[in-house]
């Protein structure tokens, strides 16, 4: 079995539920054997069968919104070693010595599956360790300040002692590692630094409860091109519009992976056209609406932007794709059972800035948002084809005197003859001791995307038509 650490996003329960159902569905089988809310370990069934699978470890990495990072795993060193090399306090001066040794022994074949010639070369390196948790003491206070330069030393002592010319590392700010709060080197670095090329890398330092897994990165998310995309198209609005990664997360769940070119999806939802983009860059056929008609002309000017960028050639009456449209006309407008999926966030309600109150949010629900929402089912049972998906994002409201508020997605898109998809099977990932690393033991119905004391947060459910 071939096993890769996969660097997960920020939401991390959210990067680990798309991988899970991408290796569940898709052409890459595998599966989830160890994670923490940085990394997820991920064996797959023969994929190193193949002689060009780093080119599809590559094309793995494209599709996914969540993962920031895959890297070919060449060892694991157990959690007792490791905390017994580097103890919070130390009291056994010959223990921890002995440790050490042991970890600078498995570092030495390590290097040589990490470099493919080491003699005479000149080397750099970059050293990236990913804790269980970064609020975790233990890493501020250890793996920072003492296990990063020991490995750096001892990387280096290694690779001069099987004869390198010359051996340097990437040096982090010593304001970072005095304070404990470092975070490892960016996606983006890996290119700047030359840290694919044969005589460079990036070697990973992966915890979990477990230990440590130990490997090199081969592939990278490509944050400056979604930065360029969001950013740079002609038309965007960044208060209300959805990230590209999320974009990406909520394609996935469609399961329609083989043959891309020939599904057809529809956001009726568009806005300013940031699912329709991605969907198009990953190679649908994209189509659109929104009651709205200058959103509408802004997606279709962005569509026709980004595939300039891009240097593909614009589809066959790409404009004629996108169409001012209430919802409730969508079912009169497309023919039935024509999409292979729905990817979309209808109407979030008003853009708070501060907590609104429990009955205004209530009213706010039941005559606007719920009507939308069950207009929005309605006409894809009709325009869907059998077992199409939807996939599709609705808001919790926070409030000042209530708790949070939100629509009942499940009742509606049940009512409408969906399956209610639940986004993950928590029997196909074993869990954790921490509380804080737990996933829901049998299974995660939606999650949540939202940042901390967002007033309006976002939740991505899946439904399937009967």
């Amino acid at each position: 079995m071939d096993k890769y650490i996969f660097v997960l996003g920020s939401n991390w329960q959210l990067s680990l539920t798309e991988l899970d159902n991408v290796l569940k569905n898709s052409q890459f089988k595998g599966k989830i054997t160890d994670y923490s809310a940085n990394i997820a370990i991920v064996e797959f069934e023969n994929l190193e069968q193949d002689k060009y699978y780093i080119d599809k470890l590559m094309e793995f990495q494209f599709i996914l919104g969540g993962t920031q990072k895959i890297c070919k795993i060449f060892d694991f060193i157990h959690v007792n070693t490791i905390k017994e090399a580097f103890p919070q306090h130390i009291e056994k001066y010959k223990l921890v010595e002995k440790k050490r040794e042991k970890i600078a022994s498995i570092l030495g074949p390590v290097l040589e599956k990490t470099f493919v010639t080491i003699n005479k070369q000149s080397i750099f390196f970059a050293v990236s360790i990913y804790p269980d948790l970064y609020d975790d003491e233990y890493y501020s206070q250890v793996l920072i300040k003492h296990f990063l330069p020991f490995l750096n030393k001892t990387i280096m002592s290694i690779l001069k002692k099987k004869g390198a010319k010359k051996s340097l590392y990437y040096k982090y700010p010593e304001k970072n590692i005095k304070s404990g709060n470092l975070n490892p080197i960016f996606p983006h670095h890996l290119t700047k630094y030359g840290l694919f090329n044969e005589d460079r890398a990036e070697i990973v330092f992966g915890f979990t409860e477990e230990g440590v897994y130990i490997g090199r990165t081969y592939t990278a998310d490509d944050p400056n091109f979604k930065k360029q995309v969001d950013e740079g198209r002609p038309f965007k609005e960044f208060k209300s519009s959805i990230s590209p990664k999320l974009a990406l997360i909520m394609l996935n769940f469609l399961n329609l992976f083989e043959e891309r070119e020939s599904k057809m999806i529809l956001d009726p939802f568009v806005g300013n056209g940031t699912i329709p983009m991605f969907a198009s860059i990953q190679g649908f056929q994209v189509y659109g609406s929104d009651i709205d008609g200058k959103k509408v002309e802004n997606t279709i000017r962005n569509m026709n932007w980004l595939l300039e960028e891009i240097e593909e050639e614009v589809p066959y009456l790409l404009n004629e794709r996108f169409d001012t449209l209430d919802i409730r006309d969508l079912s009169r407008h497309f023919q039935p059972s024509s999409f292979d999926g729905i990817c979309t966030e209808p109407s979030l309600g008003p853009f708070f800035k501060e907590r609104p109150y429990y009955n205004e949010i209530k009213e706010l629900i039941s005559s606007e948002l719920e009507p939308l929402y069950q207009d929005l089912f309605q006409n894809s049972n009709i325009i869907l084809k059998p077992r199409g998906r939807i996939v599709l994002v609705a808001p919790v409201f926070t409030t000042v005197d209530g708790g949070d508020l939100q629509i009942n997605i499940e009742k509606i898109g049940t009512s409408y003859e969906f399956k209610f998809i639940p986004i993950l099977d928590g029997q196909r990932i074993v869990n954790k001791s921490n509380q804080k690393l737990q996933l829901q033991e049998k299974h995660t119905k939606a999650l949540l995307d939202a940042k901390k004391g967002q007033v309006v947060k976002r939740k991505i459910y899946v439904f399937e038509k009967k």
